[in-house]
């Protein structure tokens, strides 16, 4: 790009002359998000005019990604998960291993509410939300995995449970298990299958944007 004089988009004057002042261009990425969403993209914006717009454009480029998170988070669960080894009829190439770990504190008060309440034959609702919210997030991580390796599904998953530090109340949980990708896709219902299809798209466009840096 040749050196500039004005300013593409509002054509204010670059360079000052003799005890004038020079109007500084935008940095190449925020040039790089306006033009994300123009219609017309340019080399170059100055401050004044790309200030305005560069504010705009991660305003809007927030707000998409946000909204492609949360859609991901809708559909993620698509991708099933299963303890077999050789699921029924399925057709597939096995890619990687898989894992994810959760650590959550227990506390002392669960400690003992737990102990106190398994007198009485009961579990401690507040221990088991917190190892559900552990497990749900292994989950989260072996499928953002697969998706990643380009696969459909984990088999031959295995969940384990260990307390970290004898009496520090910290407990782990931690799954494992095998990427696969399926040939035969289309043993997993319609509907999942539309599901994943979407998944992957939201996941390239959402890759796609991150590559940005919003300054």
């Amino acid at each position: 790009m040749s050196e500039l004089t004005h300013c593409p988009n509002c054509q204010k004057k670059l360079q000052g002359g003799f005890m004038s002042s020079s109007v500084p261009l935008v940095s190449k990425e925020q040039t790089r998000v306006i033009n994300e969403y123009r219609d017309t993209k340019l080399d170059a914006y100055c401050n004044e005019c790309g200030s305005n717009l560069y504010r705009h454009s991660c305003y809007r480029m927030s707000r998409e990604i946000n909204k492609l998170t949360e859609k991901m988070q809708e559909l993620i669960n698509a991708i099933p998960v299963v303890s077999t080894h050789s699921p029924l009829n399925w057709d597939y190439n096995i890619l990687d291993m898989v894992t994810g770990q959760s650590t959550t504190g227990t506390g002392v008060i669960s400690e003992f509410t737990s102990s106190f309440t398994d007198l009485f034959g009961a579990q401690s609702k507040r221990h088991n939300q917190k190892l559900k919210a552990g497990e749900d997030m292994c989950f989260a991580q072996l499928r953002r995995q697969v998706m990643q390796l380009g696969g459909h599904a984990v088999i031959a998953t295995d969940i384990d449970y260990s307390e970290l530090g004898a009496g520090k109340g910290m407990i782990m949980v931690c799954m494992a298990g095998t990427a696969v990708k399926l040939n035969n896709l289309d043993i997993l219902g319609e509907e999942r299958v539309k599901q994943i299809a979407e998944l992957f798209e939201v996941d390239k466009q959402l890759s796609y944007l991150q590559t940005f840096k919003l300054e």
